[in-house]
């Protein structure tokens, strides 16, 4: 069951991170900005989680939990806007495989998840494949690396913090509703704290009438975030962090999938190349990808 459950993310994901791309590359350049105001739609999911979930009281000891959640969730989305403008979607939301090596390391220091043989690897092929994906060959025979892998890399370090950190909740009686609420108010109240701060008040205060006309998007890209983070959590508290984060791998696919079926009529939502050679290659490197997070997922 919690399979399927754990499947609703990386299908959710895959539409946020299109329109995450979408709002990045062509409207908030500056991701200071973009983290602000999609943080404001945390007020409207707050209460949809109350009224399918009963919170419960928290203890003085995981406010700080709370806190570095908020922390990641702000924290993670400058190097992944960052990496959304430097690459196309699906390869750049691939780089988050890298972090699937961190996550069986995080788990068993802080939830005491333990670590087996096979889990070491399947390094090796995530390290493989993502190379190959970062490559990017110039006209005159040279290569260069992908700008989005450093930033994804960040983006993906700090992200394997979040659920065992989420299981660390659940294992000390924090209900599900509880504790993402906690961690949405956490991140609004630090993503508040940007108005502090005169260059980016400035820039705030200047992209107010474009966020009122991408409300829509904005909308639309936190409702599957919503979506796709309450299912991975869910996930999450039925069972071990390493295998529900490695399911999230599939979001490339999802985003494969959507370019192909849906970019001819809405082609001004993909950012992907969508030529036979490279959707292959894409599709080859991601399977050995998903191979090497299986196996270090074990």
């Amino acid at each position: 069951m919690w399979i399927v459950i754990a499947l609703i993310a990386p299908a959710s994901y895959a539409v946020a991170n299109i329109f995450d791309t979408l709002l990045t590359t062509r409207s908030f350049k500056n991701p200071f900005t973009l983290t602000f105001y999609s943080s404001l739609f945390n007020i409207l999911f707050i209460p949809v989680l109350f009224l399918f979930d009963t919170p419960t009281p928290i203890s003085l000891q995981v406010i700080p939990i709370f806190i570095l959640l908020g922390l990641i969730n702000i924290g993670y989305l400058y190097p992944y806007y960052k990496g959304l403008q430097s690459d196309e979607t699906s390869t750049a939301v691939s780089f988050f495989g890298i972090g699937r090596i961190f996550i069986p390391i995080n788990a068993f220091l802080i939830v005491g998840e333990k670590l087996h043989f096979a889990q070491y690897v399947g390094v090796a092929l995530i390290m493989v494949s993502v190379i190959l994906l970062s490559i990017k060959p110039r006209i005159e025979g040279s290569i260069k690396f992908s700008k989005a892998l450093r930033y994804i890399t960040c983006a993906a370090f700090i992200t394997s913090f979040e659920g065992v950190l989420l299981k660390y909740l659940f294992n000390q009686g924090v209900s599900i509703s509880t504790a993402i609420s906690g961690e949405l108010a956490a991140s609004l109240l630090i993503a508040c704290s940007f108005l502090m701060i005169p260059h980016l008040r400035q820039d705030i205060k200047k992209h107010f009438s474009l966020f009122k006309q991408k409300a829509h998007l904005f909308l639309t890209e936190e409702i599957f975030t919503f979506i796709a983070f309450t299912a991975e959590s869910v996930a999450i508290k039925m069972a071990p962090v390493s295998l529900v984060k490695s399911i999230t791998i599939f979001t490339p696919f999802f985003i494969l999938f959507y370019a192909k079926f849906f970019g001819k009529r809405f082609a001004h939502l993909f950012n992907e190349a969508q030529d036979r050679k490279t959707t292959i290659k894409k599709i080859i490197l991601f399977m050995v990808l998903s191979l090497g997070i299986i196996l270090v997922s074990n």
